[in-house]
């Protein structure tokens, strides 16, 4: 039932936004052509370079991407497993070995938040100084953070007291101005008219906000949160082929060789053995990217929804100061008091729903995660079917 009036209450804002996507979309050849010559607009004023050929193809579009950003799906860059190549794998067996290498500084640098400190060594543990083919998903993890942060501090901590100051500051001005003279007799019994302009105040500003959140504000999360899970989803299945094939070729690179390739199965065998540690322990790392990016939108939601409710606190008593210098009434100002702490609270209520949004959307239990490629077991039937061969040679040798 509450989706059904939420949609009623959206429809003119819908039909706007259709026909706003249709414009765009007549004029997506236009767009394209000048954004080849000139450079992407949109994509530069979102701060979003590493995004431009995806924003020059699928431009953002609808009158809720006017008031909060939405971020394209970006392209994935990762290799398929039918290009995987020997040439690449001792690519990545370099890229292993610089990883296993790697000391990392015991001292970290003393910044204030912990999570730059491992965010640091996560970008030399992938390589994003080297330019790595990870790069890039760091990159857009950083840039999918900021984004969904941005959304969040624009909507809780500007949205939501100007929302308050818009209603009751227009409610105090119609109390002022002797409207509330033109309200029926019935409205007397009530409170008159500081209870009825003001009740009137929190429910209006209750609804705008309510609004503002469940349309523009959700629907634009919900979209950058599932391009982002769609990315991450496509990332880590190629990766964890990329391991199921490197595995196989490591498992079986002495099958085709001779005696006389000994130094060529040796390097070929150990570039495959150190390709497919990589793929695992690149999954593994890129889990903890995320788990760093995603606790960092949960904290900063949480203080951005205290935040929003402390400075629509400091409006309340703003106005209330204007209230009690204009020489209002102590029945007045209770009133006031009453409807902003209903407003203050039935919005504390529905803003907290941003923190629990991620949950929702983002569906990590359909990736192909670090724990469950099965590392262990491949490692203990690589090592053992190498020690059996050895065993059965050893001991065929002695018979004879």
């Amino acid at each position: 039932m509450l989706g059904r009036i939420i949609r009623l209450l959206t429809l003119p804002f819908r039909v706007v936004g259709r026909f706003v996507k249709r414009g765009a979309g007549d004029a997506k050849a236009a767009g394209r052509t000048a954004a080849n010559a000139g450079g992407s607009i949109i994509a530069s004023a979102a701060g979003a370079d590493i995004l431009e050929e995806e924003y020059r193809e699928e431009p953002p579009s609808g009158v809720e991407t006017f008031l909060f950003k939405q971020l394209p799906r970006p392209r994935l860059t990762e290799k398929a497993a039918s290009e995987l190549s020997l040439e690449q794998a001792a690519g990545y067996a370099s890229d292993a070995r610089a990883f296993y290498r790697y000391g990392f500084p015991i001292f970290a640098r003393g910044d204030f938040f912990y999570e730059e400190v491992e965010q640091e060594y996560l970008n030399a543990a992938l390589g994003f100084d080297r330019n790595s083919i990870d790069r890039r998903f760091l990159e857009v993890t950083t840039l999918f953070r900021r984004t969904l942060n941005n959304n969040t501090r624009r909507m809780l901590l500007i949205w939501t007291p100007a929302l308050y100051l818009l209603v009751f500051g227009a409610g105090v001005l119609l109390l002022q101005s002797g409207a509330g003279a033109a309200l029926p007799d019935s409205a007397a019994q009530i409170g008159g008219a500081p209870a009825a302009i003001f009740a009137a105040a929190a429910l209006v500003g209750v609804f705008l906000a309510f609004l503002v959140y469940s349309w523009p504000y959700k629907v634009v999360q919900q979209r950058n949160l599932m391009n982002l899970d769609n990315y991450i989803t496509s990332k880590f299945a190629r990766i964890n082929n990329n391991f199921q094939v490197a595995k196989r070729r490591a498992l079986n690179v002495e099958r085709d060789k001779r005696m006389a390739q000994r130094e060529e199965l040796k390097d070929e065998a150990g570039s495959w053995t150190l390709a497919y540690h990589w793929f695992a322990m690149r999954l593994f790392l890129c889990e903890l990217a995320l788990r760093n990016k995603f606790y960092q939108v949960r904290r900063n939601t949480t203080l951005y929804w205290a935040g929003g409710l402390f400075l629509t606190s400091i409006a309340i008593a703003g106005l209330a100061a204007l209230l009690f210098v204009k020489g209002a009434s102590l029945q007045t100002l209770g009133f006031f008091a009453g409807a902003s702490l209903v407003y203050l609270a039935l919005i504390g209520a529905v803003m907290r729903g941003a923190t629990g949004m991620m949950f929702r959307v983002v569906e990590s239990n359909e990736w192909s995660r670090f724990h469950i490629v099965d590392l262990d077991a491949t490692i203990r039937d690589h090592v053992g079917e190498d020690k059996l061969q050895i065993v059965t040679f050893r001991d065929r040798n002695r018979m004879e």
